[in-house]
């Protein structure tokens, strides 16, 4: 790195710079190597978490600014400590047995200055990652201040609020939504599955921490004294496992879980409870205020499991993985949306067949669908008005959390991508769509040529293009284009792409207009399909679909038929036509990593679907490109997500493919060697 730059960054971050400094001069003289009370043997923790500290006043200093960082990461602390050392010496005066177990105790952690910081940044951030950032942080401090119950869990818990009341005094974007944010904002809906999983990944880790840390004193420390270690170690590891599953709404997770809360709660009832009432321990009268609170703790820890198992078994029907089934016919409500709202040039794909539709409960507008595994692909931009977009989409989003689905709005235009990209989503580039203004489009000009040419050709002969539908064939004709289609599907190496790319049976539509290239003895030659596009009750355009050309297909037939359709499109008084979208085209907006990754795969394709042909075929007709996103609740899930979209584009894929496009790759690269030769 320049150093020039580096001494720059240090400058814009003196805050962070100072405690990097403090970190590194403690690492050296081994200092730190007992900072965190809880792990008092495990340097490493605690080197983990000055890391932390670091990498939290970083990302303070460049929200916050260096003076809030330096008083809310110096003020929280504090502040929690003087209240815990205050409940502590209260408690003490009073007997209370916690309180004189954490007498002369360390109360300040390192690890506090980074909660404190991390709650006062996370106000700063989208809801949707406030949320979760909150969650992780909570269940953290929770489960220490539960399970290994000193004094220093109790502040840092203590500095964690303060940081989040600070968070929420000194940036804007705090816990109340401005008054013009959608709906959807001002709409808080909790449900039972994040609860649930934190709830047992909390008593799964806590579990594990009673053998870590020294001398536990948490109301819920008495879980480890009930079991031997191996017990212990096998329940934590089972309940974290359990929670994973429940997140992913898996029945497994939930019988997994109820049945290690049952054995829990059974374990815990015969030590805490129905052996000391057998041997005459448990006593009701005379007890000092110490007794009265460890009999109660003793109580709880066995209740705390067993409440957890009834919220489970109340809970289950909403805690597993919903079934997806597809729509045999697209609703009329869907359709009637589609035509009055502004669903883009894709919305018509999302009446196809394998597709669902969800409905927003106040009729706002639908969204199309179709779910792979868990997750939830929609099929483009949601049927509604665009003032309503926002609440739509917020609201699929929930439909799908209580599904138990990940949601993921695929080949969605810019609108759709800013509105979640405010609640803190992530959006990955899938492909650009080309968009032709048929106002101005001719054949006139160089760039042109091509067209004209193609044209010109057709022209001599005697080729001609007709306007009409499937339904308006006649038998020979309709078998005709079946087996264009169906020819050219079977001459691929790979299975014929499918979710948002049409075949034959899509052309079975009324809405649907195909422009045939048909000879002068009634053969067609070239088939094209045209979805229509409405924007409030109007037609405005043309969506291009499919696009397959026979056997005795004279050479430049496609850009003949895209010419006379634009052509046709601005005698109409239409304003657009599309050309559809080409997945993995080189993406403007992309980072260079994820454009990157784009042209990876997309030259690891082109031997088979040749997307990067495509695109360069479409920019013969001097199209504007608008970018197509995929954005999905956070960068974690990508991977599963590009799991299900290979299996609604390809879902035929098998290793005999994967065989084939390697030798499609291998020919490709000796027909090269042969033409430069």
């Amino acid at each position: 790195m320049d150093p020039t730059a580096l001494v720059a960054a240090l400058r814009r971050h003196p805050v962070t710079t100072g405690v990097a400094v403090v970190a590194v001069l403690l690492a050296v003289t081994a200092r730190i190597a007992h900072a965190e009370p809880d792990f008092p043997h495990h340097p490493p923790v605690a080197w983990f978490a000055l890391a932390l500290v670091v990498a939290a006043t970083l990302l303070a200093e460049r929200t916050l600014g260096p003076l809030r960082t330096v008083l809310i990461g110096a003020g929280a602390p504090l502040v929690a400590v003087g209240v815990t050392s205050l409940a502590v010496t209260v408690g003490v005066a009073v007997g209370e047995a916690h309180a004189q177990a954490a007498s002369g105790e360390p109360l300040f952690a390192p690890s506090a200055v980074a909660t404190a910081l991390l709650a006062a940044v996370s106000a700063s951030m989208p809801p949707a990652r406030r949320r979760r950032v909150r969650a992780v942080l909570w269940t953290v401090v929770l489960t220490l201040v539960l399970f290994a119950g000193h004094g220093s869990d109790t502040a840092r818990a203590l500095a964690t609020l303060a940081g989040t009341a600070a968070g929420a005094l000194v940036v804007r974007r705090a816990s109340r939504p401005a008054p013009t944010a959608p709906r959807a904002d001002r709409t808080v809906v909790t449900e039972p599955r994040p609860v649930v999983v934190a709830t047992l990944v909390a008593l799964g880790t806590g579990t594990l921490v009673t053998l870590v840390v020294p001398d536990p004193d948490g109301v819920l420390s008495p879980f480890a004294d009930a079991m031997s270690d191996r017990a212990t170690v096998l329940v934590g590891v089972l309940l974290v496992g359990a929670a994973c599953l429940v997140r992913r709404g898996r029945r497994t997770g939930i019988v997994l879980a109820a049945g290690l809360l049952v054995t829990l709660s059974a374990v815990l009832a015969d030590v805490f409870l129905i052996e000391p009432l057998q041997d005459g321990f448990v006593q009701w009268q005379g007890l000092t205020t110490d007794q009265v609170e460890w009999q109660v703790t003793l109580l709880g820890a066995w209740a705390v499991p067993a409440a957890v198992l009834l919220a489970i078994v109340v809970l289950r029907g909403r805690l597993v993985r919903a079934r997806f089934t597809a729509s045999a016919t697209c609703p009329e409500t869907y359709l009637g949306m589609l035509r009055e709202g502004d669903a883009g040039s894709l919305g018509h794909m999302g009446t196809w067949q394998g597709n669902a539709t969800w409905t927003h409960p106040d009729g706002l507008g639908a969204v199309a669908y179709r779910v792979h595994g868990d997750v939830a692909l929609t099929v483009s931009d949601p049927a509604c008005a665009a003032a309503d977009r926002a609440e739509v989409v917020a609201a699929f989003a929930r439909a799908c959390e209580r599904n138990g689905w990940v949601p993921a709005f695929t080949s969605v235009h810019e609108p759709v991508r800013a509105i979640l990209a405010a609640e803190g989503w992530a959006s990955f580039p899938v492909g650009v769509e080309s968009v032709l203004d048929v106002t101005t489009f001719d054949l006139r000009g160089k760039k042109r040529q091509d067209l004209r040419t193609a044209s010109n050709r057709a022209d001599r002969e005697g080729l001609r293009d007709e306007w009409t539908t499937l339904a308006a064939l006649d038998a020979d004709r309709r078998a005709q284009v079946e087996a264009i289609c169906t020819r050219w599907a079977a001459d691929r190496r790979l299975p014929e792409m499918g979710f948002t790319l049409g075949g034959f049976h899509e052309l079975d539509d009324p809405d649907v207009r195909l422009l045939l290239a048909v000879t002068a003895e009634g053969r067609v030659t070239a088939v094209t399909s045209w979805l229509p596009i409405h924007e409030h009750g109007t037609l405005t355009g043309y969506t291009l679909d499919v696009m397959r050309r026979g056997e005795d297909g004279m050479p430049g037939v496609m850009e003949f038929l895209i010419a006379r359709t634009a052509l046709r499109a601005r005698e109409a008084g239409l304003a657009t036509i599309s050309l559809s979208g080409t997945p993995l085209a080189p993406h403007a907006d992309a980072g260079s990593w994820v454009a990157r990754g784009s042209a990876l795969v997309a030259r690891a394709l082109e031997p088979v679907y040749g997307f990067r042909s495509l695109q360069r075929f479409k920019e013969k007709f001097g199209a504007a490109h608008e970018p197509l996103w995929l954005v999905v609740p956070s960068a974690l899930q990508a991977p599963r997500v590009a799991r299900a979209l290979t299996t609604a584009y390809v879902p035929g894929l098998r290793p005999k493919h994967l065989w084939a496009l390697r030798q499609a790759h291998v020919g490709a690269g000796s027909s090269r060697v042969g033409a430069r030769r």
